[in-house]
């Protein structure tokens, strides 16, 4: 009888165990992204302006630069971005009960690296956070940034790209934070402060921070964020 009771708690185990490291969705990104790897340059364009074969968008395609009845465009575009931000709070909301960090603040920062994932870093690589690659021996995108050939990291889908940045943002940023952590805490420990002046000063005297938007510009990155959070 103990040995049966071993076998079968030794199942129990191997089966969470099994399920427990496996990659977990948050909910079916095909929902809303499907046939979004087409890479190719190809300037053909659908009914409501759409590149056809190649789901990325410039800034111009974007702001719908290219159409001449821009109403369908406009409609498609907040339908879009009702769904993006719908994907990222279901999402970020599930990954804030593992990591800690405030839901907002994946979800803030989601939108304006990629544009609402429509950037070439997020549709060709899943790089939803504008994450940099430092080894070149692994999968990554070149695109123009600080730097003419800055490279990018690719990942296997957005699930990976969201858990990526709680490992990233524990391990390099929550140090900074003193006392309780909280939203407006994590904002500013990405810039070193909430400020252009205030990032500077970080920078100036040997801080990192996650962009260089934090200390150049009109507006820091950290006020950047609190401006789509208080739309969230």
């Amino acid at each position: 009888m103990k040995a049966v009771t071993i076998l079968i708690l030794a199942y129990v185990f191997a089966y969470w165990a099994s399920i427990s490291f496996k990659e977990k969705p948050i909910i079916e990104e095909e929902e809303i992204y499907a046939g979004r790897f087409d890479t190719t340059d190809d300037r053909t364009y659908n009914d409501i302006g759409i590149p056809i074969h190649r789901e990325w968008m410039t800034s111009a395609e974007w702001k719908g630069e290219h159409l001449q009845d821009k109403k369908q465009f406009k409609e498609w575009k907040e339908k879009y971005i009702r769904d993006f931000v719908s994907f990222m709070k279901k999402s970020a909301k599930e990954e804030s009960k593992v990591s800690g960090i405030p839901w907002q603040i994946y979800v803030s920062q989601a939108i304006l690296e990629s544009n609402y994932g429509k950037s070439k870093l997020a549709v060709q690589g899943n790089n939803l956070f504008g994450v940099k690659c430092w080894d070149k021996s692994i999968a990554h995108i070149v695109s123009k940034d600080d730097h003419d050939d800055d490279k990018f990291k690719v990942f296997h889908s957005y699930w990976w790209s969201i858990r990526n940045q709680s490992k990233l943002l524990n391990g390099k940023y929550r140090a900074r934070i003193k006392g309780k952590p909280t939203l407006d805490k994590w904002v500013d420990c990405l810039c070193g402060g909430r400020t252009i002046e205030e990032s500077k000063k970080f920078v100036e005297s040997g801080g990192q921070v996650y962009a260089t938007s934090c200390y150049k510009g009109k507006k820091s990155y950290s006020q950047k964020l609190l401006n789509i959070i208080s739309r969230l």
